[in-house]
């Protein structure tokens, strides 16, 4: 009824109870009460959704639709009748399938999941394909008993809805969205759901509050798309029910990218929910939870992702949501060519592998450190949470340069609680989230890392490294928080503070500019105009992320420890000064510390002077040659013939790179003191400026050594005194 309709009726009850006393009277202001309120009723009422008879839902002969009869016009009747319903409401004209299903099963589901239940069996009637469309328990006409009438179109056989259907569900029910759960097992237990008294009225529990086929889907019809009883638009109906940590809080970029499918790959979409039919004006932000997700047919065993592996075109889940966007198609950076280099986190060679689950009620969804350990592999998710994500890496150079970027927003980690005493591996951890870059907080980008490559997740045995030692042999992954230990004698500064940070006034070579230690490193290169970025901002006090060495090999390439065509995900060197594999001058100068055939100008800004034997060009570690050089190890890096890339036998590991707390060798002091565990060092006896100092060498075979190329043990290193710039007996020393 329309306002003009209304108007009408107003005027008509008007003329024909004009007299105004009495019954007429009465009659009168109770018909303009009804008119009045109808008319109001017309103002307010919202649009009225479509009806029954105008959706797929109307098997009748005159259905608009493909699928439908032309044996009866009628269309309640396929699911309703008066009399002898089973059940008896809503008076359901049809049996309920025989069929078991196979339900929905994850870890991280806080209710209690079985058999499809009330209304749900009754779509599934239809749905799973078990009973045939036209089947009903009183078929049309005065005192009908049961039979079929026949339905025919695309996707039915045999009276029946077949998998080529948009709308087959099938029995298999573990790649759809669970039903038949009491959503109050969900809430509060599970804190990422919203409590019912806050759910829409039109988005219904049953009568034992119960999440059905019914709280999605209104077979009636609605005013939107799939007889949805809210809009898929901007997430809108799936945030009815969900409140994922992090969503709308950090608010994650996929919630608000406007970015574009350009054509090209897998569509990453598959409702298209644009103005234009072709997606071409779809974005993550308005695609928002069915970017990736799928409430039927997305991936068993997971939280219904959808991506689709374009080799096979099955739904593979987890990487394959990403990188059907993060290949250049949608997103900007390109990452699906970094996961085929030869060293990397190989997303692509795991399916399944990663469960997140919740260790008790209440807890926040992760994954349990024996899945980490036993079950090892590399997602996406392992290290981005797609819910918290934004844009943006961690801040290199700078000071709190081993604070998480934005990209790591909502993930997690470990911290070592407490670390343990130096040159050991922590064994207990807390496990921590990441809500902020701001300093201050549990949000190192180094706590991602081990709750992967730690004891947490390694136990007594570590894996096995699959890029394996420098000349390839066997070689186990060593535990970070030993390498790394904040109480070892020397630490690339990923946990805390380095310990080599002498006092401005140390070296009388340094020029007065107040930087110190920070003439070493590439700070002082830096000669543009502007903001400083990337390694142009390490000083001395910088701290740094594992991703500062471990990227890829391609500067191109988006940044990350995706993967390298280096072993072990090393970066290059990018100066574009020395060698490649020389990866030690994206931070510290090659002016200062050389490497083969070169010797710097400002050789004298370090504490001892490079090469360190005095012989400039004519030293072996200089000169070029296959065996000398950066060839003098089969990291084919120089600095690690002295520092870091030695060969711990016992443990079967590489030492000394992250940092160490090295013993003496077979003479002088600690190795660790000075990160002095190198692929051909023995022994090391520290200079000052009042006495000399000494390095000696492994006596190795060349051919069969794993990490040196040559056997310098005949040719020892006198460090004299005029070579040493400043003294650093003790931590003291070199602390300011």
């Amino acid at each position: 009824m329309d306002m003009e309709k209304n108007e009408r009726g107003l005027s008509m009850a008007t003329e024909m109870f004009s007299s105004g006393s009495g019954y007429t009277a009465v009659l009168l202001r109770t018909v303009s009460v009804v008119a009045v309120a109808l008319l109001m009723l017309t103002v307010t009422a919202p649009v009225a959704h479509a009806s029954v008879a105008g959706t797929k839902h109307n098997f009748g002969s005159l259905s608009k639709a493909d699928v439908k009869t032309t044996q009866n016009s009628e269309i309640c009747v396929f699911c309703h009748t008066p009399h002898n319903s089973n059940p008896a409401n809503p008076m359901w004209n049809r049996d309920a399938s025989s069929a078991t299903y196979n339900i929905y099963a994850s870890q991280t589901v806080s209710a209690v999941l079985g058999q499809p239940t009330g209304s749900s069996k009754l779509c599934l009637s239809c749905h799973d394909g078990t009973i045939a469309l036209g089947s009903m328990l009183n078929l049309p006409g005065k005192a009908s008993p049961g039979g079929i009438l026949a339905v025919t179109g695309p996707g039915v056989t045999s009276g029946m809805l077949t998998s080529v259907s948009t709308a087959f569900i099938g029995t298999d029910l573990s790649d759809d969205h669970p039903i038949s759960f009491d959503y109050s097992l969900s809430y509060p237990s599970n804190t990422e759901i919203r409590d019912s008294a806050t759910l829409p009225l039109n988005v219904k529990l049953d009568s034992n509050g119960q999440v059905q086929c019914r709280s999605c889907h209104d077979p009636h019809g609605t005013a939107y798309p799939k007889m949805m009883v809210e809009p898929l638009d901007n997430g809108a109906i799936c945030n009815t029910c969900h409140d994922l940590r992090y969503w709308s809080t950090m608010p994650s970029v996929h919630s608000t990218s406007t970015a574009t499918w350009n054509g090209l790959g897998e569509n990453p979409f598959h409702e298209d929910l644009g103005v234009t039919p072709d997606f071409s004006d779809d974005t993550p932000a308005l695609q928002s939870c069915v970017a990736c997700h799928r409430s039927h047919t997305g991936s068993s065993g997971t939280p219904l992702l959808k991506g689709t592996n374009p080799v096979t075109q099955s739904v593979d889940a987890e990487e394959w949501t990403c990188l059907n966007c993060h290949n250049g198609n949608v997103a900007v950076k390109d990452m699906e060519p970094v996961f085929n280099r030869i060293s990397k986190h190989n997303v692509k060679a795991t399916v399944g592998a990663h469960v997140p689950s919740r260790a008790a009620s209440l807890d926040p969804v992760r994954e349990s450190a024996v899945n980490l350990g036993g079950n090892r592999h590399a997602e996406c998710a392992d290290c981005h949470n797609s819910h918290g994500t934004m844009p943006g890496n961690h801040k290199v150079g700078d000071i709190d340069g081993n604070i998480i970027g934005p990209n790591i927003l909502g993930s997690w980690g470990v911290k070592p609680s407490p670390w343990p005493l130096a040159g050991t591996a922590a064994n207990t951890y807390q496990e921590v989230d990441f809500t902020t870059t701001t300093a201050g907080f549990d949000n190192l980008e180094g706590y991602l890392c081990l709750k992967c490559h730690s004891y947490y997740a390694y136990g007594f045995l570590p894996p096995n490294a699959p890029s394996g030692n420098a000349n390839g042999s066997t070689l186990r992954q060593s535990d970070m928080t030993k390498d790394f230990n904040v109480n070892n004698m020397s630490v690339h500064p990923v946990f805390a503070s380095g310990k080599n940070k002498p006092p401005v006034s140390a070296n009388i070579n340094w020029p007065i500019n107040g930087l110190g230690l920070s003439n070493t490193f590439r700070y002082v290169e830096f000669t543009g105009g502007g903001a400083r970025a990337g390694y142009y901002n390490v000083k001395h006090d910088s701290m740094m992320t594992c991703s500062d060495c471990h990227g890829s090999s391609v500067s191109s390439d988006p940044v990350g420890p995706h993967g390298s065509d280096n072993k072990w995900i090393l970066k290059n060197n990018t100066t574009g000064i020395g060698s490649l594999q020389n990866f030690c001058y994206n931070c510290h100068r090659r002016d200062v510390y050389g490497d083969q055939g070169y010797v710097g100008i400002y050789a004298s800004y370090s504490r001892v002077s490079h090469p360190p034997d005095g012989l400039g060009v004519a030293s072996p570690f200089y000169a070029i040659g296959a065996d000398t050089g950066n060839n003098s190890n089969k990291f084919s890096n120089l600095c690690l013939t002295c520092h870091g890339g030695g060969y711990d036998a016992v443990d079967n590991v590489i030492k000394g790179v992250h940092g160490s707390n090295g013993a003496a060798g077979s003479s002088g002091d600690p190795l660790g003191y000075r990160m002095m565990n190198g692929a051909c060092v023995e022994s090391y006896t520290r200079p000052s400026t009042l006495s000399g100092g000494s390095i000696g060498f492994r006596a190795v075979a060349p051919l069969t050594d794993e990490v040196c190329n040559k056997d310098f043990s005949t040719t020892p290193v006198t460090i004299s005194t005029p070579q040493v710039n400043y003294d650093c007996n003790i931590v003291a020393d070199c602390s300011n």
